[in-house]
């Protein structure tokens, strides 16, 4: 923020010692959780310029976000609402991540999506954020107001049989 305030010289971000892992052979900054929310929400307030460790880091981070899902689930991995709740009968609330892109712990061990990440990765990869998006609606994970805050894969989290829940909706699991 100091830098981007012009508080602090831009050389400054230099000497901040981010770690980095290795995506498709190219060097990628790495976040807490591995969520699309820490990659892509800088986009919303600052530029970014071609080529560079950033740039790189917001396309590599999108690209994993969609291999990771692979055919079966649908991308964005990102802070949200999940199916689980509290005494209070509250759902809870965390992030969840890609491994591999997060320092975290135990990221593989939950499959939660959100739309909205696909909503910020317009910003990245259009066409294939888009199809998320109309996939998404497609199958019905969509209401009065517009798309589920969250769809859940995680099999800990749902009854057996089911293979995701969203907005108290189960969907059971289909033989192909």
């Amino acid at each position: 923020m100091a830098i981007a305030q012009e508080k602090l010289p831009q050389e400054s971000w230099f000497a901040l010692g981010r770690l980095l892992t290795n995506a498709g052979g190219e060097p990628v900054l790495l976040s807490w959780s591995g969520s699309m929310f820490e990659y892509l929400m800088p986009l919303l307030v600052m530029p970014t310029y071609e080529d560079t460790l950033l740039d790189q880091t917001y396309k590599a981070a999108v690209e994993m976000q969609i291999a990771y899902g692979g055919s079966e689930v649908y991308h964005g991995y990102v802070e949200s609402g999940y199916n689980m709740v509290d005494v209070r009968l509250n759902y809870q609330y965390r992030a969840f991540g890609v491994p591999g892109l997060g320092l975290k712990r135990g990221l593989a061990d939950d499959l939660v999506i959100a739309p909205y990440a696909s909503a910020l990765a317009l910003m990245v990869a259009p066409e294939e954020a888009c199809l998320n998006l109309q996939r998404l609606a497609a199958e019905g994970m969509e209401g009065k107001y517009g798309l589920y805050e969250a769809i859940d894969y995680t099999p800990s989290h749902l009854p057996r049989g089911h293979r995701m829940l969203w907005s108290g909706r189960l969907w059971p699991i289909t033989k192909a």
